[in-house]
């Protein structure tokens, strides 16, 4: 299976929520340096997910468009029809993220048992009503009661869902093609795709990165050293560092990956070819997916693209 490459959208981030123009911009350079989708996040943080993936179908023609919905912001045949409504305007190129996030943030409180029932309850319809019929939908759960739903809907292909690994095995194993997994060093990563795939064989698995990439390595290393809020080190430990090695290497988690602390992001740092390497090996412990941020944004997109993508396709021939 390819490697396939989206890049997180900055829309959490209030000067990026009110700019619609550089959404485009950074769309269209997605697709232009060849990478395979967008991945849109939602959450009360951000611009609304569904809006901005709606307005970016009139700008991209061929990347994915994966859209990140809180299951608590919208009932689930409300969801249906508006994702019905995205693949039909992009052409059948959504993907649908619900996270296990941010519930008190849109007033739910529900303990884990009853949080972990509602989300099976919200699949279960969400996934009969992208399913093509022609038939509405009479349902009574717990959490959610319907009748004649979906009544008009369209014979359109369902979005690919996702969920993070921090759903219970039962609802990813039955409901999800991709699971979402939390950072980690690739040992960890290894273990957690190989603990998956023993429950759910067909689970294809993304995870985030950060990317700094820089000329030389030391230029990585410093550039990181810049924009990342680094921990300062104690005089006594920086005296006992090599000369050669950057201060910063001290949280490098396995070569080129940097995580400051456990559950903190990934963050490839290094040249093209050191990322592009590093990119092979994290394939080959089973991730399909990749999500990578950085900035400047359209930039960085633009400069992977001309820098690192090749030499993957160099690699794949």
């Amino acid at each position: 299976m390819p490697l396939a490459f989206s890049w997180l959208m900055p829309l959490c981030t209030p000067d990026w929520a009110a700019r619609p123009g550089q959404w485009i911009q950074l769309a269209q350079a997605v697709e232009y340096a060849g990478l395979d989708g967008l991945w849109i996040p939602g959450g009360a943080l951000c611009a609304d997910s569904l809006g901005v993936a709606a307005a970016l179908c009139a700008h991209t023609r061929r990347v994915q468009l994966s859209v990140s919905v809180p299951p608590e912001v919208m009932l689930p045949a409300a969801l249906a029809t508006t994702l019905q409504s995205l693949q039909s305007i992009s052409n059948h190129r959504v993907q649908l993220h619900l996270p296990n996030s941010e519930r008190s943030a849109f007033g739910e409180w529900l303990n884990r048992d009853q949080r972990s029932e509602r989300i099976g309850e919200y699949l279960d319809i969400l996934q009969q009503l992208l399913a093509p019929n022609d038939t509405g939908l009479d349902y009574q759960g717990r959490y959610f009661q319907l009748e004649n739903a979906g009544v008009a809907r369209r014979e359109l292909p369902a979005p690919a869902l996702v969920l993070d690994d921090s759903q219970s095995h039962t609802l990813l194993a039955a409901h999800a093609q991709t699971c979402l997994l939390a950072p980690g060093p690739p040992k960890a990563l290894a273990k957690e795709i190989q603990g998956w795939r023993a429950i759910q064989p067909s689970l294809k698995f993304a995870c985030t990165f950060g990317l700094i990439l820089g000329d030389s390595e030391d230029l990585a290393w410093e550039t990181a050293a810049t924009l990342l809020p680094v921990p300062a080190l104690p005089d006594e430990l920086l005296a006992t560092l090599p000369r050669a090695r950057h201060p910063l290497r001290q949280w490098e988690v396995h070569p080129n990956l940097l995580q400051l602390a456990p559950g903190q992001p990934l963050i490839l740092v290094g040249t093209a070819q050191q990322i592009a390497t590093r990119l092979q090996e994290l394939h080959g412990l089973g991730l399909s997916q990749l999500i990578l941020e950085g900035g400047p944004a359209v930039s960085e997109v633009l400069r992977f693209g001309e820098q690192v993508v090749p030499l993957l396709r160099k690699e794949r021939s």
